[in-house]
């Protein structure tokens, strides 16, 4: 009888650490996608992630001088404002044809928050905003061929 208890003990044990690995948060939520016609802070689609994300920008687009675009991290907050983290200036995406045509932004140390919805609303995440084009916050339009997010800084 008693080894049969342990048993069962041993089982119950097993299928919680079990059931933890499986839902332990993960940060990996990686995409691509494009950017057509967006203006100042325009948001990007959420993401889960934790400690480490980049942004790249692939062949950019703006009104007028073709110069820069500025970007800025956001981690949502239930019934608070947003935190922002660093803004990111991008330049080297709109010389196309020199071979360098990407952009990256890097934000490290970031605490872990899962995008996830309830009733239509963001109940955590990370996005990202448009905060300038070509040194303006108002006017313009930008466009990106290629967005690409990345949680892994394996590849940094």
């Amino acid at each position: 009888m008693k080894q049969r208890r342990a048993l069962q003990a041993g089982v119950i044990v097993s299928s919680a650490s079990a059931l933890l690995l499986t839902i332990a948060p993960t940060a990996s939520a990686n995409w691509e996608s494009h950017i057509t016609g967006w203006r100042f802070e325009d948001e990007s689609r959420r993401w889960s992630d934790q400690d480490y994300s980049q942004v790249h920008f692939i062949r950019c687009r703006a009104d007028g001088a073709n110069v820069s675009t500025e970007i800025r991290l956001w981690r949502v907050v239930n019934n608070s404002p947003d935190v922002g983290y660093d803004h990111k200036v991008f330049t080297a995406c709109f010389s196309w044809g020199d071979g360098d045509e990407t952009s990256t932004g890097e934000w490290h140390n970031l605490p872990y928050s899962a995008a996830d919805t309830a009733d239509g609303e963001y109940l955590g995440g990370y996005y990202f905003s448009i905060r300038g084009i070509n040194g303006d916050q108002g006017i313009g339009t930008l466009n990106v061929e290629r967005v690409v997010q990345d949680t892994s800084a394996a590849d940094s």
